[in-house]
């Protein structure tokens, strides 16, 4: 009994031991960093480093308040000495200093385990601008304008260039956008970035160049904050055992802040058609081999196609090319075109229109001329982008030796002219009435089914799904016997009744409005037969009418709208609303 006492009272104070022994087992949290004192602008390593089992992970957001954490990595090393098994776990940060002066690594909690605090000193480092200082990092920054000057003109292009010079390799390398004081301005980054190599004071760099456009929208000071740039430093000289900078270290690099002073539009120019810019240019482009005197032809249409180009400016900000037409000539300009060609060092803006022009009766005609006012930037002064006027000369639609018909005024189909009169044989006025009479009979018949189908599809349309697209295959027989039979007036008809069931809340006039419904190659079929139902002939090969080939378009025409939904968007677009 007593030994079995003294038993329990040895295991008691041995649990009692352990117990008090416990605090000694907590791991000691130490940490040091790579460097100290260490410059601002650039990276260093803070180590933390645990000989026993922590408590929990580390919790490093009081570092922030005077550090940015860059990086963050951690390790586990274990060692053995005479049989006996050490482990110790690291914690590596890669940081950059806020400010200067004495900075506090504030005690880091490890769960309830607390590492100790640590000063680091940063010193004051101006950041370098020019090769001066003989510095292995820096940026060199400018803003032009036009004149070379540090003013512009509000809207006009300001050049702003970055160069980053480099001695040294760098990784993970990051140069910030420029910040500007107009809100409102816009930057355009002009081409590719260029690299090249230079000398500054006996020392070799690697130059990387980078430029952009500027546009200031309102006057005053335009400030343009400092560029930075954030790299690894690639030592290619470091141990294989250098734990501290495995990767290189960070650098930081800013340029120079850079202000200009931009003017107001003069007095003497007008706001809304500000054009401030280097070089404007005017140009216009007719068809190739179109002779304007003799070679325009009464109701066909005729591209004249107009390009605006300006050296610093956006295609946005020039304005739209509107010429007045004489009349007898109407125009129907399409979507503009805009191009921003950015160069290495200015960018071009293009704005390109295509306008639709057509004579509606033969004669001579001015198109009138046409003045672009803008402000040269470089020399300060107005100037004037022009095309003269220019005459046409319109003939008529139609060949020689056949009978002269009068120009549509508005696009619409020729009316048929008075028909002869020609008088028939007493004996076969019998037989006329007998003709007669049953193709009255029959045009009753039809008039009778159509009226009685109409009705019947009013009923229906509350119930039928609208997305049910029309049945063309009745006016799609009528077309495909009239153009194997080349019969223009039935070809007109039937292309009339299929653009009325497929425009059924807003069909097409004539076959000159169904033409600027459709696309290419139908549409300009479409104008040949229109143009032949009064000559008779076609005009280029002199020939008759055949309807094969749009009999193959119309197909072509068909397979592409399978719903009968049709968004033409061609240069014809409302031509003959």
């Amino acid at each position: 009994m007593v030994k079995n006492q003294s038993s329990v009272i040895r295991w008691w104070l041995c649990g009692v031991v352990m117990l008090l022994a416990l605090p000694s087992w907590a791991a000691t949290i130490t940490v040091k960093s790579d460097r100290n004192p260490v410059a601002m602008n650039e990276s260093f390593r803070l180590v933390f480093e645990a000989d026993g089992r922590v408590d929990d992970d580390p919790d490093f957001k009081a570092l922030e308040q005077s550090f940015d954490i860059k990086s963050k990595s951690q390790g586990t090393t274990m060692q053995i000495v005479n049989g006996s098994v050490s482990q110790t776990r690291q914690w590596t940060l890669v940081l950059m200093p806020k400010r200067s002066g004495r900075l506090v690594v504030p005690s880091i909690p490890f769960g309830d385990d607390k590492s100790q605090p640590l000063v680091i000193g940063v010193t004051e480092q101006a950041a370098p601008t020019s090769a001066a200082n003989n510095s292995v990092l820096f940026i060199e920054v400018s803003a032009e304008a036009a004149t070379g000057s540090d003013e512009a003109y509000v809207q006009s292009q300001v050049i702003y260039k970055a160069r980053l010079f480099r001695a040294v390799n760098v990784a993970n390398a990051s140069l910030s956008e420029p910040v500007i004081s107009d809100a409102d301005a816009v930057i355009e980054k002009l081409g590719d970035d260029r690299e090249f190599e230079t000398t500054r004071d006996g020392r070799r760099y690697v130059v990387l160049e980078r430029s952009y456009a500027i546009f200031p929208q309102q006057s005053g000071k335009l400030t343009i904050s400092p560029l930075t740039f954030e790299g690894q430093v690639v030592n290619r000289s470091r141990g294989m055992f250098d734990v501290f900078e495995p990767g290189g270290k960070i650098q930081r690099v800013r340029s120079d802040e850079v202000s200009l002073n931009i003017k107001a539009v003069p007095v003497t120019e007008d706001k809304q058609h500000w054009l401030p810019a280097r070089e404007v240019r005017l140009v216009e482009e007719w068809p190739e081999g179109v002779d304007l005197t003799k070679d325009v032809i009464a109701g066909e249409p005729l591209t004249w196609t107009l390009t605006l180009m300006a050296d610093g400016l956006t295609a946005a900000q020039l304005p739209d090319i509107s010429p007045q037409m004489p009349d007898g000539v109407k125009a129907y300009p399409d979507q503009p075109r805009q191009i921003n060609d950015k160069k290495q060092d200015t960018l071009i803006g293009v704005r390109q229109e295509k306008i639709a022009l057509i004579p509606t009766r033969a004669g001579e005609f001015q198109l009138p001329a046409i003045n672009i006012p803008w402000w040269n930037s470089q020399t300060g002064k107005r100037e004037m982008a022009s095309l003269p006027a220019r005459k046409i000369n319109v003939v008529a639609s139609q060949i020689a030796g056949a009978p002269v018909a009068s120009a549509p005024s508005s696009g619409a189909d020729m009316s048929v002219s008075e028909p002869t009169v020609v008088l028939l044989p007493e004996s076969h006025d019998r037989s006329w009435r007998i003709v007669s009479g049953l193709l009255g009979a029959g045009w009753l018949l039809t008039a009778v089914a159509w009226f009685v189908l109409r009705r019947k599809s009013e009923r229906n349309v509350d119930v039928r799904d609208d997305v049910i697209p029309p049945d063309f295959s009745a006016v799609k027989k009528r077309l495909q016997v009239a153009c194997q039979h080349h019969d223009m007036v039935a070809a007109k008809e039937a292309m009339l009744g299929w653009a009325a069931v497929r425009w059924s809340e807003n069909p097409p006039r004539s076959l000159v409005d169904v033409a600027q419904r459709v696309d290419e190659p139908l549409s300009l079929e479409l104008m040949k037969l229109n143009r032949q139902l009064y000559s008779g002939t076609d005009l280029v090969s002199g020939t008759e009418w055949a309807g094969d080939e749009l009999w193959r378009v119309f197909q072509i025409e068909l397979s592409h709208d399978k719903t009968a939904v049709k968004t033409n968007q061609s240069i014809l677009t409302a031509m003959y609303p």
